[in-house]
């Protein structure tokens, strides 16, 4: 049963505006409440209404009430839909306590405040044509009306059909690299009797350890494609000891397993970078400071302090008990001894049909010029398509381009929040701008759309004209079939 005020006692007067008079950026609006959003449909013989309403200027006392009734007219006919009421604070716990049928909203006054408002009808032959109202009545304690308003709203069209968007995307062709530069990088944790610099591949984990280098070296070395260029090993000691002994100890162990791969591989002694960091006090703050340890902020503060190296390390081992050090020694500082090394290296040009078979096997060394190439001999938005910018903005995620094309593809996914998510990435070239203005457009968000698309056409994006026009035919057909607004 629909909840209904009584009409002796309190009139409805309606609020009426008419829809296929304004466009979308109009908001009609009674003095008390706006309406932001509003859709009309007929699909499948139901008739689907969505409003939209903004009540930051509405004041209701605690005892007032504001009743707002969609209904579909033609002056003879009148179906009406479930009321919402907005409340003051006290008249909100009398329409609870009587359990009414309809959607009850407690005005919290002076508050920004909206309301999503959805209803359906079943579709009859005389609504094409008719009115769609809003009564509005505003009632004090017992159902006395105090106000009273009313604003035509829309005459239906269903016999018009909904304009489908179907927006023109602009790849952007990635730039093409002269040289193809790439590295490979890894860490490996080698273990050295106390006070020596000297390799053991048999020494406890080193021979897992050492593998662990020659397979990343290998991995370059026995490619036909690429050609090793540089190899940077650096070396870091844990904080315990002389500082004077971890620097030597540091560089020391740098250099060894610089030798180590030299005799292996026979490079020249060119090819190599040794460095060295004596004590990685960087390494233990972020292990602190994921830590749940309770000492956890004064161990922090020690490891900021400006005291000098040594000095740090014996204010350590003063906490408490020294149990924390101890803890400290046993549990962390084994991973603080690692020597990082990363394989600088250059990759040869492709041939179209090379790069597709690379991207299956070894997509890091094509380049993003040699993927968009790949994806143009694919029909556009199938899988094979789509998965070549899904590789290419993983393998550069920070590119501006790589993202650019994702959030194009993820557009014509409807995926909107991972298109949004790409596109805040995609800087500011003209192409874009205007993919900015299509994820609007697709959002329905005409009047940022229509910013972009204007940006875009000036900048010299071609696709940027005819996205335009379909933006003016689609609100030309939101004014005919009752949309203010996309849901």
């Amino acid at each position: 049963m629909r909840f209904l005020t009584n009409m002796s006692i309190c009139m409805v007067l309606w609020m009426f505006v008419c829809m296929a008079d304004i466009c979308p950026a109009q908001a009609q609006s009674a003095a008390r409440v706006s309406v932001e959003k509003m859709s009309v449909r007929n699909i499948d013989d139901k008739v689907i209404v969505r409003l939209r309403l903004v009540l930051d200027s509405l004041e209701v006392a605690s005892n007032h009430a504001l009743e707002l009734r969609p209904l579909i007219t033609d002056g003879e006919n009148i179906r009406e839909m479930n009321p919402l009421v907005v409340a003051g604070r006290r008249q909100s716990i009398v329409y609870q306590r009587m359990n009414r049928e309809g959607m009850l909203v407690r005005r919290d006054e002076g508050e920004m405040q909206q309301v999503d408002y959805a209803d359906t009808l079943d579709y009859e032959a005389w609504m094409d044509g008719a009115d769609f109202m809003l009564a509005e009545d505003l009632c004090g304690c017992g159902g006395n009306p105090l106000e009273q308003n009313k604003l035509i709203l829309q005459k239906l069209d269903f016999d018009t059909s909904v304009y489908e968007l179907e927006p023109v995307l602009a790849f952007a062709v990635p730039r093409v690299e002269a040289v193809k530069h790439r590295e490979e990088s890894g860490r490996a944790f080698l273990d050295f009797p106390v006070n020596q610099t000297e390799i053991y591949p048999e020494y406890r984990r080193n021979t897992a350890e050492l593998d662990k280098i020659r397979k990343t070296i290998e991995l370059v070395e026995n490619d036909t494609n690429t050609t090793i260029t540089h190899i940077v090993i650096h070396g870091y000691a844990s904080p315990e000891g002389s500082f004077a002994n971890n620097r030597r100890l540091a560089q020391g162990r740098a250099e060894a397993l610089k030798r180590y791969v030299c005799r292996l591989y026979s490079f020249r002694d060119t090819v190599f970078t040794v460095r060295s960091t004596p004590e990685d006090w960087q390494g233990l703050q972020r292990w602190v400071e994921q830590s749940h340890l309770k000492e956890r902020e004064e161990i922090l503060k020690i490891i900021a302090s400006p005291v000098d190296e040594d000095e740090k390390n014996v204010l350590l081992q003063r906490i408490g008990d020294g149990s924390v050090y101890a803890y400290l020694l046993r549990q962390v500082y084994p991973s603080l001894r690692h020597s990082d090394y990363t394989v600088h290296y250059t990759v040869r040009p492709f041939s179209e049909e090379e790069a597709r078979r690379l991207l299956k096997t070894r997509p890091q060394l094509l380049s993003l010029n040699e993927m968009y190439l790949v994806a143009q001999g694919y029909d556009f938005g199938s899988e094979c398509f789509k998965e070549v910018f899904d590789i290419a903005v993983r393998l550069f995620p920070e590119d501006e381009t790589a993202n650019l094309n994702a959030a194009l593809v993820a557009v014509s996914e409807h995926n909107y929040i991972r298109a949004t998510r790409y596109i805040e990435k995609a800087g500011n070239s003209p192409e874009a701008i205007h993919a900015r203005g299509v994820l609007c457009l697709v959002k329905g968000e005409y009047g940022q759309a229509e910013k972009f698309l204007l940006q875009a056409k000036k900048l010299g994006v071609r696709q940027a004209e005819e996205n335009l026009e379909q933006l003016r035919l689609k609100l030309e057909n939101n004014r005919k079939t009752g949309n203010m607004s996309d849901y």
